[in-house]
């Protein structure tokens, strides 16, 4: 440790070497009740070999500095005494040395915990991302901080502050708490941050955004929507069919399909309980279709993307409700308006079938006036790109920056007259609803996703309980181990169901002898005549449509 001028600087530094690294801290002092940082003043020595050559306001400021660094040497070395008997003291009476945790260890270390179930890959990586925006947080701000029982109250708790004003959700910030409190927990409980502030400090409200179900005519659209897709079509259908999860879909097997009892039975990726489920008509047909591979999955492709590319799967069923008419926001806006942003006259090229683009691809690529090693490298970077791969991808791939890429692709596509780029869909002509939860609902870094694949679950679940079927049935139906986490996050009927329902349970004298909607059709049904009919329709109409 050492006292630092830097000829840059208009304070006082100490010099601490850290874990074997150099590091420098400001020195401050308490000044009129605040503290502040030591100034270097007067006229500087050429070296503080020499700090006698300074006038006296800089000899004055010097000893401040050399009295500031003087006490943060005592206490790095108390801290260091204490630590040191307390390993001595459990050296003595165990036998064995103990070893902090350190700071840039905490991911790893959390991750190591004894679990009575192992988490997965996408929990477990999703968890020690956050615990290194923490790690690097701490050694930004409190470099000091080199192991758990060192983290002191306030590096906690200005990191879970500096979390809250990135707009994070409650509900990721309440996450982010639990995964340090599980950590000084079981790690480190004796450290001040647990003890101090992590042990008491609670939750914060949050403003859930619940999936919303998709309504039957709805279904029927995505279903249009998805009927030449190979990919999602057998998926969506299994969804509708069986509330499975989309991970449970893509990795669903023939061994857990009998289709001569009629039922399929699977061990849940999330819970581990198991589903049974009675295969109903639509998917029946669907599995008929099917032809059978050697492969043991159902849906061989599914399958293959899902465990590192379900993004792939993701982006196609975004297609295919944008098509169906679920759109963001800003679309919805753009369709009500009919100002669309990006509005060119010029032409658009023609859209071709893949082979059928790939060969007048090499055909323009072929009449081009440059050397063959130029053109079977344009061949490569052009068919890379049609195999899905985006232009950074490709940019990478060949060594280029993605402007030349687009560039060279733009010109193929204007010389060939053929699409080439992957362009936005067109929107809907009916805007059905919008994917995410309105801003009104609060301040959050990511807009929620009202409208989803588990939008079939929470629609399967709400139309079997709202058509009376028994709550332990529903339960075996989507795996979940009790009923109360059905109820709490799948039930979730609109206005209108909800109303007839809640009339149709009412004592008629609360409803102050009004026919529920159900008895007026039928009173309207039983007494129509020929001579009534068209009144009776416009009555019966009107009744249905009512809200």
């Amino acid at each position: 440790m050492a006292l630092e001028m830097k000829a840059t600087s208009r304070g006082w530094y100490a010099r601490f070497l850290v874990n074997g690294k150099l590091r420098r801290f400001p020195l401050m002092e308490t000044r009129d009740g605040e503290l502040r940082r030591i100034e270097i003043e007067g006229r500087r020595p050429s070296s503080l070999k020499h700090p006698e050559e300074g006038d006296a306001k800089f000899r004055e400021s010097y000893r401040r500095a050399q009295a500031a660094h003087d006490r943060l040497h005592e206490e790095d070395l108390s801290k260091r005494g204490v630590e040191d008997l307390t390993q001595r003291i459990i050296e003595a009476k165990t036998g064995t040395r103990l070893d902090f945790v350190k700071v840039a260890a905490i991911p790893d270390a959390w991750a190591a915990l004894p679990r009575k179930r192992q988490p997965c890959k996408r929990h477990l990586d999703a968890a020690k991302s956050k615990l290194r925006t923490f790690v690097e947080y701490l050694q930004q701000h409190y470099p000091q901080a080199n192991d758990l029982a060192s983290v002191r109250s306030e590096h906690v708790r200005a990191f879970l502050d500096f979390e809250a004003k990135r707009e994070i959700s409650p509900r990721t910030w309440n996450i982010t708490l639990t995964l340090l409190k599980t950590v000084f927990r079981r790690l480190e409980p004796g450290a001040d941050a647990y003890r101090s502030y992590l042990r008491n400090v609670s939750e914060r409200a949050e403003d859930t955004v619940h999936r919303e179900p998709f309504k039957e005519e709805e279904a029927t659209a995505i279903l249009a929507a998805a009927k030449d897709d190979d990919l999602l079509r057998g998926l969506i259908v299994t969804a509708l069919c069986t509330a499975m999860r989309k991970g449970d879909c893509s990795l669903l097997k023939w061994s857990s399909v009998d289709m001569e009892a009629g039922f399929i039975e699977v061990c849940t990726s999330k819970t581990g309980e198991t589903a049974e489920i009675p295969i109903l008509p639509m998917l029946r047909g669907e599995l008929e279709r099917i032809p059978r591979t050697e492969s043991d999955y159902v849906f061989p492709l599914a399958a293959e993307l899902y465990p590192k590319r379900s993004h792939i799967i993701d982006q196609r069923f975004w297609r295919i409700l944008e098509t169906a008419g679920f759109v963001d926001a800003k679309t919805e806006k753009q369709i009500n308006e009919d100002k669309p942003d990006n509005e060119d006259e010029t032409p658009v090229p023609e859209e071709l079938p893949l082979d059928e683009l790939r060969r007048r691809g090499g055909e323009t690529i072929a009449a081009l006036k440059v050397n063959e090693a130029k053109k079977a490298r344009m061949t490569a970077m052009f068919n890379a790109y049609l195999d899905g791969k985006t232009l950074p991808a490709v940019a990478q791939e060949f060594g280029m920056s993605k402007s030349t890429v687009s560039d060279l692709l733009n010109k193929l596509e204007q010389q060939g007259r053929m699409v080439i780029f992957r362009r936005p869909s067109k929107p809907p002509s009916v805007v059905r609803g919008v994917n995410q939860a309105p801003s009104e609902k609060g301040k959050r870094l990511r807009r929620g996703s009202v409208r989803g694949w588990h939008s079939f679950r929470v629609g399967f679940v709400t139309q079997a309980l709202a058509a009376g079927m028994p709550e332990e049935l529903v339960r075996r139906v989507t795996g979940h181990s009790t009923v109360d986490v059905v109820r709490k996050h799948y039930f979730k009927p609109g206005r209108d169901e909800f109303r007839r329902e809640f009339e149709k349970a009412m004592p008629r004298m609360l409803m102050n002898g009004a026919k529920s909607r159900d008895e007026q059709v039928r009173e309207i049904v039983t007494k129509m005549t020929p001579r009534s009919f068209k009144k009776d329709k416009a009555r019966l109409l009107k009744l249905l449509s009512a809200k």
